[in-house]
């Protein structure tokens, strides 16, 4: 069941006939509903609880009374058997008429829960958006206009939560249509619906295969057979992401003077954060492959040159500034190496020797300790952990005078930090060979 998981509105009520009408009206809208009655029989296992929960609808009293603190911490409770610790961002809609109920909600919430914090909490009676004549009860329904002009009127006040919201819902929509592409692909001549399934479930298969193999070539297996799949796949989806970018964002046009409007600067480590995220992959960091990041955090490997030897001429200030900076950046910093041998080398198994370009990381607040020259590629900041040194923004510096050549057996002993991801990957290729070949250029100055 795991592809149809996905629901971003979760309703908590006891009352399955007063939760109907409010599931019925989402539905209608295209807004899938997470219905739980609070029952501890009827919740998630802990691994299947749920991610991605944007707005929990909550209905105070789940049955057993009690004064507010009973009823906030049992809904906690419930609430905490339900959505994952890792749900990210959300809003909560209490259904209550007490506002005493929903400020005992927020204070538990925020002192007790493992829960992540709520993003607002807005008190609704349940009662103001159920229209209809009071004489005739199959007339009587619950208007999801009311509650979505209600609901925009919180959002406003919460833009970052709404374009999370939006975004999200475009990368589903995206991820349908290359489902849907690729399935309309076969020309299938069928004469009945029975043979039409066979062709289609056959054809298609063939695709994913052809897919497959293209993404892994030479290195193709049964073992990477699915996930060279998905990662061919990728692409074709953020494709389809950008074509949906100007529509997806005209309903959020309102927002743009709170962002325009948004002074400061958002902090390094955030910043390096989503550096890493954009250009450091994580996984499968066992596999030898182009763009390994590798970083010492022991003795130092044999192909790599001593740190102090390649720091020769890349220290800031004059002798004596040059011989503390030194030491700083010996204490301070970790040698590394990326693999840059070309992918399609690596991709058709035709690669002699692995070529890895050698450098050091440093904290970002000593990068001024480090000389600007066209020898030194500094890249980052990016956030990285563990190694013996705190977690933290840091920043890669590559040298160009040392980019080394070795069996591939050598390199494959080392275990990497990260992955330098395509696009990172190329520009720190295209810069090594532009260093490697320059000659300088004779011009008289005007000097």
């Amino acid at each position: 069941m795991n592809g149809l998981t996905g629901a971003r509105v979760l309703l908590l009520d006891d009352e399955p006939g007063e939760a109907l009408p409010i599931i019925k009206a989402f539905s209608k809208v295209g807004v899938p509903v997470a219905y739980f009655d609070g029952k501890p029989g009827q919740t998630p296992r802990n691994r299947d609880r749920l991610h991605g929960i944007r707005l929990a609808i909550l209905d105070m009293d789940l049955g057993f009374g009690g004064p507010p603190e009973n009823m906030a911490s049992t809904m906690l409770q419930t609430l905490a058997r339900i959505i994952h610790p890792e749900n990210g961002p959300y809003g909560v809609l209490i259904w209550t008429n007490h506002p005493d109920q929903k400020e005992t909600f927020t204070r538990f919430m925020y002192e007790r829960s493992t829960l992540p914090n709520p993003v607002f909490v807005v008190m609704l009676k349940k009662a103001d958006f159920i229209v209809g004549s009071s004489s005739n009860s199959g007339k009587r329904r619950f208007s999801i206009g009311k509650l979505s002009t209600e609901l925009v009127k919180i959002l406003a006040e919460t833009s970052p939560l709404e374009f999370m919201q939006v975004w999200e819902g475009s990368a589903f929509r995206a991820a349908s249509n290359v489902t849907n592409a690729l399935a309309e692909l076969s020309q299938l001549t069928a004469d009945s619906l029975e043979q039409w399934k066979k062709q289609w479930h056959d054809e298609t298969l063939k695709l994913l295969l052809v897919i497959s193999r293209a993404q892994a070539e030479a290195h193709h297996t049964r073992d990477n057979c699915i996930p060279s799949m998905f990662l061919a796949l990728n692409p074709l989806h953020s494709d389809r992401m950008d074509a949906l970018v100007t529509e997806s964002s005209r309903e959020l046009f309102k927002h743009i003077d709170q962002i325009m409007n948004a002074t400061g600067s958002s902090s390094i480590e955030r910043r390096a954060k989503v550096n890493s995220m954009l250009h450091l992959a994580s996984n499968d960091l066992d596999t030898f492959s182009p763009g390994n990041l590798y970083v010492v955090e022991g003795r130092r490997p044999s192909i790599f040159p001593a740190l102090k030897d390649m720091l020769r001429n890349s220290m800031n200030g004059d002798e004596a500034a040059q011989a503390k900076n030194l030491e700083l950046v010996i204490q301070k910093g970790r040698q590394c190496g990326i693999e840059i041998t070309p992918l399609c080398d690596y991709a058709q198994d035709k690669m002699g020797l692995s070529r890895v370009i050698v450098g050091f990381v440093l904290p970002q607040e000593h990068k001024k300790l480090v000389k600007r020259t066209d020898f030194l590629k500094p890249i980052g900041p990016f956030y990285l952990d563990g190694g013996g040194s705190p977690s933290g923004a840091y920043n890669i510096y590559l040298d160009s005078r040392y980019v080394v050549a070795a069996e591939p057996r050598l390199v494959k002993k080392l275990r990497a930090k990260a992955r330098v991801r395509p696009q990172l990957l190329a520009d720190v290729q295209f810069w090594a060979s532009y260093q490697a070949a320059r000659q300088g250029v004779i011009l008289l100055s005007d000097k």
